[in-house]
């Protein structure tokens, strides 16, 4: 099922039959190591795949594909080395077709409600520019930076996170909350934890602003409770 959702949206994306096989192989792959290694015994799985589309922040775009499921630690070896399946090399396959461009990091779902605590497996390829994209990336909305920060607020508050609070100014607008800053200005996200971490990204990257924020609100909230 997973293969089949995934590899039925790549042809808009102008991939080659060769990059088809190699996308599906590898969302076969993380579909399976999540059910293998990430689902109760019994219960739902709560298992969800989302795919979507990102820059690269080098003035080119690549597929995302995430595997969200509900355990949240991350069963490697010391030293941060992934456990491969006991089936196959999995995450081996994926690490060499995308040429080291997957992870992990702890997450909230996205399609159900209440949002679950868990954590994304994901890998990146690169893909050609679409004109959609090319275009999404310079359309200004008629609220501009304001609007912005409401869909993104509303994005986090879907998933739980409803913590932050929004302020407008003329040209400006700010999501914060008492350790993570968002701000809107010039058709670009710019955010910035009390850790020191920081990450910009284009309003039309919308999508990857919310996960990185989640990202960043879940790895906060496991130190303090830590």
């Amino acid at each position: 099922m997973a293969r089949a959702h995934v590899t039925g949206l790549l042809p808009a994306l102008g991939l080659s039959v060769d990059d088809v096989d190699d996308v599906s192989l590898m969302v076969s792959e993380l579909a399976t190591n999540v059910l293998d290694h990430a689902i109760p015994v019994s219960g739902p799985s709560n298992a969800e795949l989302w795919v979507y589309q990102r820059g690269d922040g080098r003035g080119h775009d690549e597929l995302v594909v995430k595997a969200f499921d509900t355990l949240r630690e991350w069963r490697g070896h010391p030293g941060g080395t992934c456990r491969m399946r006991e089936r196959g090399r999995g995450l081996e396959i994926i690490d060499i077709l995308a040429e080291g461009r997957w992870g992990h990091h702890p997450s909230r779902s996205r399609l159900g409600s209440p949002a679950l605590r868990g954590k994304a497996t994901w890998f990146a390829l690169p893909i050609p520019r679409t004109r959609m994209a090319r275009t999404r990336r310079h359309v200004r909305t008629p609220r501009g930076e304001a609007q912005a920060v409401q869909v993104l607020r509303s994005l986090l508050v879907q998933r739980g996170i409803d913590r932050f609070s929004t302020r407008h100014e003329p040209g400006v607008s700010v999501l914060s909350c008492d350790d993570l800053w968002v701000r809107c200005e010039d058709g670009t996200f710019h955010w910035r934890a009390r850790t020191g971490e920081a990450g910009e990204l284009p309003v039309a990257d919308i999508t990857e602003v919310g996960e990185q924020i989640v990202r960043l609100r879940e790895a906060m909230d496991d130190v303090h409770v830590a």
